[in-house]
């Protein structure tokens, strides 16, 4: 890493007799560095800087939050956005965890769905420079207090095969376990077969012992819930993902082996950009005029993130019109849906026979069947359009790439044959 600082490896801290017999840890999950939401620069930074934020809890210097520094910081996968990821976002992420790993806070950390790779992955190369730790089966002791253990996402197709057995930890220690997986409970399911969501209780068995929590990542909304007594969580997303989503945070856990409930969960909220909403209902005589009121009411609007909903008559105001003024208004990004179109679509399509049925996948390969394109061409068609509805788009990617660069060497092997010849 050039002139990085030597990694300073992590020394277990240890209590002496006096001291209150609680152990810190700071959960975080779903920091999706790198993560160019609306393909917007400015919101790749706010990944960044919301990952950095929880860190600065973590040392207790957040200018919101008057916690003492933790003994240790647990994140439940999907640091990285991408399985993909840019070196500058990996440089970045490195030079964030410089500062916690000085201050002798360990960082233990799980691999989430979108960064999972098919061998070596991100966290491995954390751990080779002593910036992260990667949980597993086996316990990693914390303050002789807790034993961390963690499993990496499981891929639906792969559930039935996976080793979730964990290997026992001594007597008296918090047995916390850190996964990566949408479960019911906390997550709601009525079919667990038509979704993602999977059964959680069928997981306890497998873990081959008692527990006595899991730290869940994977779902961005904060919740939790028990199963058969056990409290299970999320800490939700440091960032929104999504307009619906609700403001980020992290949980502050602590773990007090000798109480009856022994883990204590406080919700800490980051200072996030503001998203705002703004209907626009237009009658027939409304003009430009509504647009202005309505975002007068809403101000300040400079440095948001702006959804507008426009519905009501057609009068003349355009969709651009309104992005080029809230654009003018310097809001970071601004998405405005006019359902008027919609609605004048809907009703265009009243005199259509609905009842006839379109084979979708016939009429795409009939389409492509047109194109003059190769073979190779057509089989990573093919590989992205019939890919498992389970694998994350970065995956999807990430095969077709790896399969066009087999491809690609093949063409080359034949052409040099060729030459040779």
């Amino acid at each position: 890493m050039g002139n990085r600082d030597a990694p300073d490896r992590y020394r277990p801290p240890t209590k002496g007799v006096d001291d209150h017999m609680t152990t810190k840890i700071l959960h975080v999950s779903d920091t999706h560095i790198g993560y160019q939401q609306y393909r917007n620069a400015t919101r790749r930074e706010d990944f960044l800087d919301a990952f950095k934020q929880t860190l600065a809890i973590a040392r207790g210097e957040h200018p919101d939050h008057d916690n003492e520094p933790v003994d240790a910081v647990l994140h439940t996968g999907d640091l990285f956005d991408d399985q993909l990821t840019s070196f500058d976002d990996v440089y970045a992420c490195h030079e964030a965890l410089r500062d916690l790993r000085k201050a002798n806070i360990p960082f233990f950390v799980i691999v989430g769905n979108h960064e999972i790779r098919r061998n070596t992955d991100f966290v491995d190369e954390f751990a080779l420079t002593g910036d992260a730790i990667r949980l597993t089966r086996t316990p990693t002791p914390v303050n002789d207090e807790v034993a961390l253990y963690g499993i990496d996402s499981v891929k639906k197709t792969d559930w039935e095969d996976a080793d979730f057995s964990l290997e026992p930890a001594d007597e008296g220690l918090v047995r916390l376990v850190a996964m990566h997986q949408l479960f019911s409970p906390p997550l709601e399911s009525i079919d667990h077969e038509a979704s993602n969501i999977i059964d959680l209780e069928p997981v306890l068995d497998r873990f081959g012992m008692g527990v006595d929590g899991i730290a869940l990542g994977d779902s961005h909304e904060r919740t939790g819930d028990t199963c058969r007594g056990v409290p299970v969580w999320y800490p939700g997303a440091t960032e929104r993902t999504g307009r619906d989503k609700q403001q980020p945070s992290v949980d502050l856990l602590t773990i007090s082996p000798d109480e009856t409930n022994p883990i204590d969960r406080e919700r800490l909220l980051l200072d996030a950009r503001e998203f705002i909403e703004i209907d626009l209902e237009f009658g027939e005589s409304d003009t430009f005029d509504l647009v202005e009121r309505r975002v007068a009411e809403k101000a300040p609007v400079e440095d948001a993130v702006v959804f507008v909903d426009v519905s009501g008559a057609e009068n003349g105001v355009t969709k651009q019109e309104i992005l080029d003024y809230l654009h003018g208004r310097d809001v970071v990004h601004a998405d405005v849906t006019d359902e008027r179109v919609v609605e004048a679509i809907a009703g265009d399509l009243d005199d259509i026979d609905t009842e006839s049925e379109i084979d979708v996948d016939a009429e795409l390969d009939a389409a492509i069947g047109e194109l003059d394109i190769g073979g190779e061409a057509r089989e990573i068609e093919g590989m992205l359009r019939n890919a498992d509805p389970d694998l994350a788009d970065t995956r999807r990617r990430a095969n077709a790439k790896e399969r066009f660069r087999e491809l690609a060497a093949e063409r080359f092997e034949d052409a040099s044959t060729e030459g040779d010849t």
